[in-house]
């Protein structure tokens, strides 16, 4: 079997070539390269690299079609939960760490600042953040919103945007992607990227507001479900997911935590119950807080057995004494 061999940050103009294509749809693996955003890249061949992969700031990036010979060795490189971005048309199958990695459709857009109609509204303020580009909303001391760059790199910079859930649908996303494109053109920079699931229908149409161009289509994989919000997928695919995870659970514990976050998408109440019990029987390692607080699991929060197994959880990680 072929090995992965690290480069050393001398070595990553190396990649250059071959990373050009994703780059410009994904201005991390650019500021990985460039030594303006931490990251590591590996190659299948120092001198003449055809596979690579490159962690950075906003998942990890498969470059070039992997062969049997060293799909091996890259499945044997990356985590069981990575988030991999790979590029168009390529059979990375045997390159996946997993048999429960998800194909996650995405969109790419490029934005530009827009002369829309805004209106804050005068219980919220509006703050700008040190680096004059990102921007956060706040209703008294809580903060309900913010829309900040995820990364800079020269003229070129990539946005990301949240909103309190009982704050969507009131324009609010809008009013801060216009304030932060705004605000970015007054710093100097031209080119600012979006990237979202596919199923993310209200990112989408934030960034159809401000779009230049059509979007591109990119793909990643992942241990998780393809989605962002509650309702971002339809119930019959959530079976189906919910279903997928819960034959690996045997050999990978915490794909019990993505079993009942299907469920519960897939309105199945009693079934993510019975996945987050498993999760507390297994011994599995994770924070009973990224349960408590994830997106797809808000409607257990009321029920009595997802307490308790809450509770389970925080004795067993709590030290001994």
């Amino acid at each position: 079997m072929k090995t992965m061999r690290q480069l050393a940050a001398s070595q990553f103009e190396s990649v250059a070539a071959l990373a050009a294509g994703m780059a410009e749809i994904h201005a991390s693996i650019a500021a990985v390269l460039a030594g303006v955003a931490a990251g590591a890249v590996w190659v299948d061949d120092a001198a003449r690299p055809a596979v690579a992969i490159i962690e950075g700031p906003e998942g990890s990036y498969l470059l070039g079609k992997p062969a049997d010979a060293v799909a091996a060795a890259i499945a044997d490189l990356l985590d069981d939960w990575v988030y991999l971005h790979v590029p168009p048309g390529a059979d990375v199958s045997a390159a996946l760490p997993n048999r429960a990695m998800l194909a996650h459709p995405r969109l790419v857009f490029s934005l530009k600042p827009a002369d829309l109609p805004v209106i804050l509204p005068t219980e919220l303020t509006l703050s700008a953040d040190a680096d004059a580009i990102g921007h956060r909303l706040f209703d008294g001391e809580m903060e309900i919103g913010r829309c900040l760059p995820d990364l800079v790199i020269g003229a070129r910079a990539e946005i990301g945007l949240w909103v309190h859930p009982k704050y969507r649908c009131r324009g609010l996303g809008t009013l801060l992607v216009k304030t932060v494109l705004d605000a970015a053109r007054a710093q100097g920079i031209s080119r600012i990227g979006w990237h979202c699931h596919a199923s993310n229908r209200g990112s989408v149409a934030i960034a159809r507001r401000f779009a230049d161009a059509p979007p591109v289509q990119a793909l990643a994989y992942s241990a998780s479900l393809p989605a962002e919000n509650a309702g971002d997928l339809d119930e019959p695919p959530c079976r189906q997911f919910a279903r997928h995870f819960e034959a690996g659970e045997a050999e990978i514990v915490w794909l019990g935590f993505h079993a009942a976050c299907a469920w519960a998408e897939a309105g199945e109440t009693g079934k993510a119950l019975d996945a987050v019990e498993r999760l507390a029987r297994n011994g599995w390692q994770g924070e009973p807080g990224w349960l408590a607080h994830h997106w797809a699991l808000a409607r257990l929060q009321q029920e009595p057995r997802f307490a308790a197994a809450l509770e389970t959880l925080k004795k067993q990680k709590a030290p001994p004494g």
